[in-house]
């Protein structure tokens, strides 16, 4: 909808951002204006071609100016009418020689309406006490009416209150000013407002008032017929279209708005925010600002020596990726002492006003407070904060709630741990809430990039880096351990011929192996000096098997090369951007340089039958497994139907009654009964039944008919004359208790049979609360009856919670019913495949949930073959409190056995119950047990960008803005600031500036126009209307011989072309745009349609491609991770073992494979190390740390690792 504000004053463009977007969307415009005259007529008539083009109507009300000699005429008999008409005809023919063409347009577009009966005018008089009219001046005193009400076909309301200057000499440029009241809400966030209908309502009864004759204190009349007559005389042959006043936007004028509200989203836009920021980086920023924004979404470790500007770094970094759209969530952590510091720095520096978090409420950089209720985290997109209030163990939860696109900490050398042993690592508390601690997460893990501040990263002990590392991604035998880290620079410092090269090497290639690369300077330099032969000897000598060999045999020269290549190529080149002062000296030299996922809680309910549903029960499963057993031995799968049957008795008594009843219908012969073998869609659906059991089963002999149907007819009886139902009660009692703490529950059942029963069952309770979905669709109680509704309609009243509480699904809306503001699911029944659960879990288990955990209740009838699987399975299997993954193997395989044992006789089924469980089991067990000097290392190299002319710079903004007839006049010269305006759009008049120079002399006094300002975009909006923020929608907008285009992806993406001799090619500035756009029409055809969206699809395949690109190395780098981590506990685990057993032989080749004897999660631990089995030697350092714990710390030792490897099978196998 049009941003309609909420005020409009003199220096407004009152016609086009109000009149027109208003009427152009009316069908009933009700008008109250001034004294009937030319000037009052061609003001009220504003706008009103586009009333016309919607096929709206109008309704004008007027006053009539009457002389006293008017008056004492009607007291001498003369008829009101009569006077009315001759004193409008006088005062409108006094000034219609002196109208103007803009002025006779506007009654054109008047008379247009009354000769078509769209406009209806009534005149209005004050009336005296006599009962006469009241004659001028004094009648000027009652009528000065300045209101409106315009109305949509949706019934909405717009109206507005004030007044104006109606004088024939100013009625173009009259002073106009009031207030505006919508039916509906406007805006959002702290300048939102509620519906104004207290408002409007007045405005509506007065003109009512006088609309009607009645009145007591006026006299309301027809336009008299002689003055209809004259204003017919404007009427024009032709339907008006346009206002006179109306600008004509050329379509190149708007076409250049558009290129700038899309030019961030160009391939070409990859410093579009810096260029248009308000400060420009110096050259050693530029380049970690480009290779920063390049990388995203990797993380990075920012630390400059103090005053060589990260924060200008990493904040205009942010700003590159929130102008394009790729960061739409950020937090930022900062001391306490220094978030108002970082809050102006980026508003200074960066032009983003991001909000600071301070004592309960929401504040902006100019001081503007927004009170919020409870957490700020999902208060807003993007937010300051301080690292000692998301620290504080009390807050942690809340902190990490959110998701994130970036996270920015400064001050982050604050986050370390208490001592700097190696195997004593207790982190403190900021620590903890950025790395996690134990299997709690942390913000590295809420968040898709993390940026790292500080100039002292190692402030103690090499350690802090390691510590900082791994929180930016440090993977692999890097990341694994601290004692590798620290071993290699370790070894680095030893003379060459002492180092351990076979360690050096191997690191050197993990390095290589989880994304970093060899410097191509280093490598052009190497080549140089080496030769290519010798290069490339000592290149590939982490992948030669003779590295031992070929490192001694290597010259003096060489051996220096290798050591400098071994020293610059670790990941601290990848993670870690610093910029000294000595950068910067050679800078100078060179003439460079002259800125929500929810936690499950599952549940297991186990419910007591009463002993009369025991006794049914028993019974019931007895003849299901008799005929089970008996038809599987005429022939194998025939006894399907049975296992059906078996099923339904889990989910509830009266679908099994309602399956036996299909049973006996089919036995009989029913004809619709025996068409589908007495079973449901539901019910075919369950497994592979296929059309050789329909036949099959109808070939029973009469004998084994009518002894199936003695048992039926007794079952049915007996299920009729039930009347408890355990089950139900427990629900019924149960969602007494969720309805005190939950808005809404979801129920899953697999049988429709069972969810009738149930919505019938509940309706008495919660009315039209209680909704349905399944393969009937969507289904409501109206108070008289259940009726089908879309499932669009079904979720959205779901979802609000107002009307629908409880939802009962079956299966079949288990797909694409996604439910994340449920936080309650119920399994009314258990599906034998627990695969089914995890599928309905999905429905509510969502990214976007609205509830911080999710529970699920798992309805078990106690002592069930059901029940009593799931419950021994407990302790391998961790029911649905994880996505079940890999395990969906294994998952398949209980459904089985739960078959197995289900259809088996009581007493077959005690003797093999443990053996079919152990078998599980040992499934599970198997599958679990498958399963430092900174500046020495960093890279200085000098970078010059080479990003390509951005397609927007801050003088086209300006040259944008002022050079248009559409948005100049709401711009006036700032009386104090030169170069600065005062912009008049919006409810107040805002300072701002395009000259960086200037907003940064006065950053609190104007603001700079730019990408990031919501004024900005805003204003957009005003010219071009809002955009279409659908998710995945294309759009294109052709201007002469160009077209932009725009995929509103995430990120979006758009490009422009040019059509040129036929040919289509990319434009990559405004400029260029502009130039093609003002071209002829180019003829577009739909081939050159078809291959502009070529361009764009390539545009949006290479920037999707470039960011998979990096999240696959970081995953292949999180793999390696994983798998030293997996060494590492196995080393350690098996080292415990020995010492524990009393093996103590120097090389025990079979420690690892022993301790994978003991199941989880060794086995799982070596499988992934794969064919990098760690070789246990006692004499081992590790062993000598051993020497002298007693058994008891021993143990524990070895219980922790055990912990650790079970986190890393879940991690890994959580990585897919």
């Amino acid at each position: 909808s049009h941003p309609f504000r909420f005020t409009y004053g003199p220096r407004d463009d009152r016609l086009h951002d109000f009149y027109l977007p208003a009427l152009e969307r009316s069908v009933l415009y009700r008008r109250s204006t001034g004294y009937f005259s030319s000037s009052a007529l061609a003001i009220a008539a504003a706008g009103i071609a586009r009333l016309i083009a919607n096929g709206g109507s109008m309704q004008l009300l007027c006053g009539a100016d009457l002389a006293s000699e008017d008056v004492e005429a009607i007291l001498r008999g003369e008829s009101l009418r009569g006077s009315v008409e001759k004193a409008m005809l006088r005062r409108f023919d006094q000034h219609e020689s002196e109208a103007g063409p803009d002025m006779v347009a506007r009654l054109e577009t008047l008379a247009w309406l009354v000769a078509h009966d769209r406009l209806e005018i009534r005149v209005v008089l004050p009336k005296g006490p006599d009962g006469q009219p009241i004659p001028r001046p004094d009648s000027q005193e009652y009528y000065h009416p300045k209101e409106g009400v315009f109305v949509d076909a949706e019934g909405n309301k717009l109206a507005f209150s004030g007044s104006s200057n109606e004088s024939r000499s100013g009625w173009q440029s009259n002073y106009e000013t009031f207030h505006v009241f919508a039916s509906w809400p406007r805006q959002t966030g702290p300048h939102s407002m509620p519906p104004a209908d207290h408002y409007i309502t007045p405005i509506e009864r007065r003109f009512q008032a006088l609309w009607e004759p009645g009145d007591p204190g006026w006299i309301a009349l027809p336009l008299p017929e002689a003055v209809r007559q004259r204003l017919l005389d404007y009427a024009p042959s032709k339907v008006p279209t346009t206002d006179p006043l109306e600008r004509r936007r050329s379509r190149h004028e708007l076409a250049t708005f558009r290129f700038l509200r899309d030019a961030p989203f160009m391939p070409q836009a990859a410093r579009i925010g810096i260029e248009t920021s308000s400060v420009s980086p110096w050259p050693h920023q530029d380049r970690v600002i480009d290779a920063v924004v390049d990388r995203f979404p990797r993380s990075f470790l920012f630390c400059d020596e103090v005053g060589l500007g990260k924060t200008i770094e990493a904040g205009l970094a942010l700003r590159q990726l929130i102008v394009t759209k790729r960061v739409q969530r950020s937090l930022i952590l900062a001391p306490a002492s220094v978030v108002r510091q970082w809050q102006e720095e980026l508003w200074e520096k960066c032009a983003l006003n991001i909000p600071r978090y301070e004592r309960g409420a929401l504040v902006d950089v100019h001081g503007v407070e927004r009170q919020i209720n409870g957490p700020p985290w999902g208060c807003a997109d993007h937010l300051i904060a301080s690292s000692q209030l998301a620290k504080r163990t009390d807050r942690r939860d809340e902190v990490l709630e959110p998701e994130w696109d970036m996270v920015l900490v400064d001050e982050a050398h604050h986050a370390r741990r208490k001592e700097f042993g190696i195997r004593a690592r207790r982190p403190n508390h900021l620590l903890q809430l950025l790395g996690g601690h134990g299997k709690r997460p942390g913000l590295k893990d809420r968040t898709r990039c993390l940026y790292l501040l500080t100039a002292t990263p190692m402030q103690v002990h090499p350690i802090e880096v390691w510590d900082l590392l791994k929180l930016l991604g440090l993977e692999g035998r890097w990341g694994a351990n601290e004692e590798n880290f620290l071993k290699f620079f370790e070894e680095v410092r030893n003379p060459y011929k002492q180092r351990d090269w076979p360690f050096l090497l191997g690191m050197w290639k993990d390095f290589l192996k989880t994304g970093g690369q060899i410097d191509p300077a280093f490598e052009e330099r190497a080549r140089s000096q080496l030769g290519p032969v010798t290069w490339n000897t000592v290149k590939t000598l982490p992948h030669t098997i003779k590295g031992r060999a070929t490192i001694e045999a290597l010259g003096a020269e060489a051996r220096a090369v290798l050591s400098d290549m071994i020293r610059h190529h670790t990941p601290i080149r990848t993670f870690v951007w610093r910029n000294g002062r000595d950068l910067l000296h050679r800078y100078r030299q060179r003439g460079i340089l002259s800125e929500r996922v929810p936690k499950r809680k599952p549940r297991n309910e186990w419910i007591e039958f009463t002993p009369e549903e025991q006794e049914l029960y028993d019974r019931i499963e007895e003849y299901i497994s008799h005929f089970y057993r008996k038809y599987e031995a005429r022939r194998r799968g025939l006894g399907f139907v049975m296992t059906v049957y078996r099923r339904r008795l889990t989910s509830s008594f009266h679908a099994a009654r309602e399956s036996l009843g299909r049973r006996r219908a089919f036995l009989v012969g029913d004809a619709d009964a025996v068409a589908n073998i007495g079973l449901t869609e539901e019910d075919l659906e369950q497994d592979d039944l296929g059309m050789d059991a329909v036949e099959d089963l109808g070939t029973l002999d009469r004998q084994a008919r009518e002894t199936e149907l003695a048992y039926l007819d007794d079952f049915i009886s007996d299920l009729n004359a039930l009347a408890t139902d355990s089950k139900l009660e427990f629900l019924k009692a149960q969602l007494t208790a969720i309805f005190h703490t939950h808005d809404s529950a979801i129920l899953f059942t697999q049988y429709t049979d069972t969810m009738d029963y149930l919505r019938e069952s509940l309706r008495s309770v919660y009315g039209s609360g209680v909704a349905c979905y399944s393969g009937r669709g969507g289904e409501s109680w109206d108070g008289e009856g259940w009726v089908l509704r879309d499932k669009e309609e079904i979720k959205e009243a779901f979802r609000r919670g107002d009307s629908i509480r409880l939802l009962i699904c079956t299966e079949s809306a288990s797909e694409g019913l996604n439910l994340q503001t449920c936080g309650v699911l119920i399994n009314y029944d258990m599906p034998w495949n627990p695969m089914r659960v995890e599928q309905r879990i999905g429905r509510i288990d969502r990214i976007g949930q609205r509830h911080d955990e999710v529970h699920v209740h798992n309805y078990f009838f106690r002592d069930t073959v059901e029940a009593i699987v799931y419950a021994r399975l407990s302790d391998r299997i961790d029911w649905f409190e994880h996505v079940v993954g890999t395990l969906q193997p294994i998952l398949h395989n209980v459904g089985r056995a739960i078959t197995k044992l289900a259809m088996m006789g009581r007493q077959e089924r005690e003797r093999d119950f443990d053996d079919t469980l152990s078998e599980i089991e040992q499934q599970a067990d198997a599958h679990d047990q498958a399963g430092i000097d900174l500046d020495a290392l960093v890279d200085e190299s000098i970078g010059i960008s080479t990003a390509p002319e951005s397609p927007v710079r801050v003088e086209d903004i300006k040259r944008a803005f002022l050079g248009s007839d559409v948005t100049r006049q709401r711009f006036l010269p700032h009386a104090t600031i030169p170069d600065a305006y005062w912009l008049h759009s919006g409810d107040t008049p805002r300072a701002v500036t395009f000259s960086p120079w200037v907003f940064d002399s006065h950053p609190t006094s104007v603001e700079l126009l730019t990408y990031g300002n919501p004024t900005f975009d805003a204003l957009l909006d005003e010219v071009i209307g809002p955009r279409d923020q659908s998710a995945g929608t294309v759009d294109s907008e052709e201007a002469g011989a160009a077209m932009l285009l725009r995929d509103s992806g995430r990120p979006p993406v758009a490009v422009c072309v040019a059509k040129e001799k036929g040919q289509i090619g990319e434009v990559a500035t405004i400029s260029a745009y502009e130039r093609a756009a003002k071209e002829h029409e180019a003829g577009w055809s739909d081939t050159d349609r078809g291959r502009a969206r070529e361009v764009l699809a390539d545009a949006r395949s290479r920037l999707d491609g470039a960011i998979a690109a990096v999240e696959e190395e970081m995953t292949r780098a999180k793999r390696r991770g994983l798998r030293e981590e997996a060494r590492r506990i196995l080393f350690e685990s098996a080292h415990i073992l020995a010492v524990q057993e009393g093996f103590f032989t120097p090389a025990d080749d079979d420690a690892v494979e022993r301790l994978c004897e003991r199941g989880v999660p060794y086995r799982g631990l070596r499988s992934i190390v794969g064919g990098q089995v760690p070789r246990v030697s006692s004499d081992d350092a590790y062993r000598a740390e051993l020497d002298g714990k007693n058994p008891g710390a021993l143990q524990q030792m070895l219980n922790r690792l055990r912990d650790q490897g079970v986190e890393v099978l879940r991690r890994y196998a959580g990585m897919g």
